[in-house]
């Protein structure tokens, strides 16, 4: 059955609550998940799928197994978020997760994975997943991925790191760190700057230079600090890739 948009209904079936805050980012305006047909309903009985969190625990089973038969028979997804809904996670083998085969008198691990009780269609696993993630299994889901991506192949001894695409990689790599220093707003205005200061020095003793210009300028002393943590996750940057370029030279037997 072709998709063209998808209800669907959160269960926690004994979850850290971990990933139902990933599953709330993912409907908040940053990632809108809406914009992609998708919307939270309040019951089983209208959700096109059910998005699973948690290993199955004995208290939670009776009530995930009444919300799954609730469902519309058609099409009935089920989408297990997390590494817990996908396998037991932590709690694999644990005496408090669901046992089926009690019922059957048979002996089985305990798994406590959602597929232990539910036909599970989309898998989506991490600890908790991030919302690019469950996006991205949403997206399957509904064949938009499969649109908006396509692959490429490539042959080892054509491949090489695209360095045209150096900056742009440096960039987002130094985004996330000075993100983690300074916040969002100083940290990507401060990458900013540094980046133009990149842009005109020719090597990392001139780069080094600049930035102490920099400083010199800059009052603030958080912003200071955040240029010295810039320049030496460039320069740690700038040396793993020389590494890993150096590497695929050495397998290839191509010299510099």
């Amino acid at each position: 059955m072709k998709l063209r948009s998808v209800w669907v209904f959160h269960l926690n079936t004994g979850a850290c609550n971990g990933c139902d805050i990933e599953i709330l980012d993912v409907l908040t305006p940053y990632y809108d998940v809406e914009r992609l047909g998708v919307k939270l309903v309040s019951t089983p009985r209208h959700a096109h799928a059910l998005l699973v969190t948690g290993p199955l625990t004995r208290q939670s089973y009776y009530a995930a197994k009444r919300a799954y038969e609730a469902m519309p028979p058609k099409p009935r997804i089920v989408i297990a978020i997390g590494t817990c809904a996908c396998s037991g996670g932590i709690f694999y083998n644990s005496y408090a997760v669901r046992r089926e085969s009690e019922r059957l008198g048979l002996e089985y691990p305990r798994a406590g994975g959602t597929s232990e009780f539910l036909p599970v269609d989309v898998y989506i696993p991490g600890c908790p997943p991030r919302p690019e993630e469950i996006l991205y299994g949403l997206a399957l889901l509904l064949g938009i991925a499969e649109k908006k991506l396509s692959p490429r192949h490539y042959r080892d001894e054509e491949f090489v790191l695209p360095r045209t695409q150096f900056k742009a990689w440096v960039e987002v790599i130094l985004k996330a760190r000075i993100r983690k220093e300074l916040g969002y707003f100083d940290g990507y205005r401060l990458l900013e700057r540094f980046m133009k200061l990149v842009d005109v020095a020719e090597t990392p003793e001139a780069l080094k230079k600049l930035v102490e210009e920099e400083k010199l300028k800059e009052k603030d002393s958080r912003l200071r600090y955040g240029l010295n943590k810039l320049y030496e996750h460039y320069l740690e940057v700038v040396r793993t890739y020389e590494d890993i370029l150096g590497q695929k030279r050495r397998v290839l037997g191509v010299q510099k």
